[in-house]
């Protein structure tokens, strides 16, 4: 019996050294990744996402789609182009990157989530969560948000996007394609500043990737209260709420 209870404790000792150095580990993991969780707001507000040089390098077709959403939006007709301002839908990415309101950032269990202010939208980028089995063939089908995933590369979130509804747009009138894939670089450029490097690439649209800066403020901790796009659509007003 002395030999079982000996053995008994060697063992759970084993187990309880085998879960502190576990948690030293995540925790030690978790100090090596910069800290970007908290609220966040756009430095610079702004409709048009714009290239760090340049001119957005539209191929013939992405400059046709263009011109056309500029007509519509002159004549009125939102809803033929821009279901976000008619209809309140996700803006999608990166437009999401330009919402004039607040958001929250958690990283949970290999989940960085963005918590939007507006509408109460949500994004996810997945940080190495296994593949779900897709027995509907869901994964198909283009949603606002598309598929992220990233990683960390030193102090830089890299997510890169693709599969996304080609309803969603770049900003308040650039289009894309089916083919779209955004690539974000998010890194603090001091603890109260977080910068967004945004890398587009969609060759039906455009004919070289082209990139992009924003960058947002830490703001106070806060629970956000209900927001409703609908309703300012409802007594005509304009979908994202300044």
């Amino acid at each position: 019996m002395a030999i079982e209870r000996n053995r008994t404790r060697t063992a759970l000792r084993a187990l309880l050294a085998g879960a502190v150095l576990a948690i030293g580990s995540a925790g030690a993991a978790r100090a090596a990744t910069p800290d970007i969780e908290g609220v966040w707001l756009i430095a610079r507000p702004t409709t048009e996402l714009r290239p760090v040089s340049g001119e957005v390098p539209f191929t013939a077709d992405g400059r046709k789609a263009y011109e056309a959403n500029k007509v519509l939006k002159a004549e009125g007709k939102i809803d033929d182009y821009d279901i976000t301002l008619s209809r309140c839908s996700n803006p999608g990415v990166p437009r999401l990157a330009l919402t004039p309101m607040r958001f929250k950032i958690w990283n949970r269990q290999n989940v960085v989530t963005f918590d939007y202010e507006w509408n109460h939208a949500l994004r996810q980028i997945n940080l190495g969560v296994p593949p779900q089995p897709d027995y509907m063939g869901l994964g198909l089908v283009p949603t606002m948000t598309g598929k992220s995933n990233g990683h960390w590369e030193g102090d830089t979130l890299v997510a890169v996007m693709d599969s996304a509804s080609d309803r969603t747009l770049i900003d308040d009138l650039v289009p894309h394609d089916f083919d779209l894939k955004v690539t974000e670089r998010y890194r603090l450029i001091d603890r109260n500043t977080l910068e967004d490097r945004i890398t587009i690439e969609d060759p039906g649209y455009f004919t070289r990737p082209w990139d992009a800066v924003v960058t947002y403020k830490r703001q106070p901790d806060a629970i956000f209260a209900e927001d409703i796009c609908l309703d300012r659509r409802d007594a005509n007003q304009p979908a994202f709420a300044k």
